[in-house]
């Protein structure tokens, strides 16, 4: 295992970058399934249900049902690979309990549901962008949720700010790619 520390020589400090993203992976994942589910024909129920609050929908149609349920469950199974691999098999995380994914995957969801009240209270139409708060909001409520589980990694700290910063970057590119193939309604 390496451990974060300088002087750190390029070679490490990318080693470490690809180490944070795959110690996020399942918040990655959960983020993406949770858009990938629109081509299952179930559970496309608001998780609002419709209603509305002061005037104005609690949510929004965008905020289902199956995206929340099929992010949750293949973050998980993120964390349950991510686990394996990088903990069982190559010792990369001191600390990465197997179930970790669920949490990470409750904090993903938090930040976006919470987005997504907050936009309907601000007059922003549901699919409509919160400019950084879209593109990095549930990288750092998956990371703060992760965090009791993890306190003892000794990298976390560099994870956590290294993705702060990436998931922006890396949220625009795929988004726009996702937009490219059709996956997505608007490229950010």
């Amino acid at each position: 295992m390496i451990e974060f520390s300088f002087p750190m020589d390029a070679g490490t400090f990318f080693t470490m970058v690809i180490y944070a993203i795959a110690f996020a992976f399942p918040i990655f994942m959960c983020n993406s399934f949770a858009n990938f589910s629109k081509i299952v024909p179930f559970l496309g129920t608001p998780v609002d249900f419709g209603k509305t609050w002061k005037g104005k929908r609690i949510l929004g149609d965008h905020k289902t049902w199956r995206g929340l349920i099929f992010g949750i469950i293949f973050g998980t199974i993120a964390g349950v690979i991510v686990w394996y691999v990088c903990t069982i098999q190559y010792d990369v995380f001191s600390v990465y309990p197997w179930y970790l994914g669920f949490f990470m995957s409750i904090g993903d969801h938090f930040a976006d549901l919470l987005g997504s009240f907050s936009k309907r209270r601000i007059g922003v139409k549901p699919g409509g962008a919160l400019p950084l708060y879209d593109q990095g909001s549930w990288m750092i409520t998956g990371m703060l949720l992760a965090l009791p589980f993890v306190c003892s990694e000794p990298n976390f700290w560099f994870y956590f700010v290294t993705l702060t910063i990436l998931t922006p970057l890396l949220h625009f590119l795929t988004g726009f790619l996702a937009y490219w193939g059709g996956i997505k309604d608007v490229w950010y």
